[in-house]
């Protein structure tokens, strides 16, 4: 159970550190923020360096559709509703961030500035996630589908969903509330790019 002292250090150090990233952000405005002195993160977290790993992980744990493992296919249900229910999965952990902006904030600066402590783990996670992906479409792809047309199949979809997340604002310009409200949850974007996939490589499938 996190100590409700160290809680509060981590939720004051998140937003800091999403806003200006980790070289910029110093323990002392951190400690301001949470109202502790350096020996608490010290005590806590052993440096900065420490700290920001926990606030990292703290976001990462929230991703428990990307524990998926490789299993037997479940031939009860067709690979369709198999396959867009794991993306689903995958596009509500993913968008639960944007309940706390900072947390989707800083996820984005580890995809687009890795740090040392961070970037490479989790670099190699998502990438061990796409070769999940790409295992379970064996199912659905004909052996002969170039793997240049699984990737691309793959990211586009991937990208899809990513871009909604990132570019939120753009939709918040030029689409009324209502409408993003009805229209634009995760599940349905997931869908919706699962059903483009699928459109897209229909040639391609066995």
């Amino acid at each position: 159970m996190t100590d409700t002292i160290q809680l509060r250090i981590i939720e004051a150090a998140g937003p800091i550190f999403a806003q200006k990233g980790f070289a910029a952000t110093t323990v002392r405005e951190i400690c301001a923020a949470a109202k502790v002195n350096q020996a608490a993160i010290n005590y806590y977290f052993g440096s900065k360096e420490g700290l920001y790993k926990k606030v990292f992980e703290s976001i990462c744990s929230s991703f428990t559709s990307f524990q998926y493992e490789m299993v037997e296919p479940d031939q009860s249900h067709p690979f369709e509703e198999r396959f867009h229910e794991l993306i689903v999965r995958r596009a509500k952990d993913f968008f639960a961030t944007e309940q706390v902006e900072w947390k989707s904030q800083l996820l984005f600066r580890e995809f687009h500035d890795p740090t040392p402590s961070c970037g490479e783990k989790f670099q190699e996670y998502i990438i061990r996630d796409y070769k999940v992906i790409y295992r379970y479409l064996d199912e659905y792809f004909d052996p002969a589908t170039p793997e240049h047309i699984r990737w691309k199949c793959i990211f586009s979809m991937f990208g899809s969903i990513f871009f909604y997340k990132k570019c939120n604002w753009i939709l918040r310009k030029i689409i009324l509330e209502d409408t993003r409200q009805e229209f634009f949850k995760p599940e349905q974007i997931a869908s919706f790019a699962v059903q483009t996939f699928f459109a897209a490589t229909a040639s391609y499938r066995k």
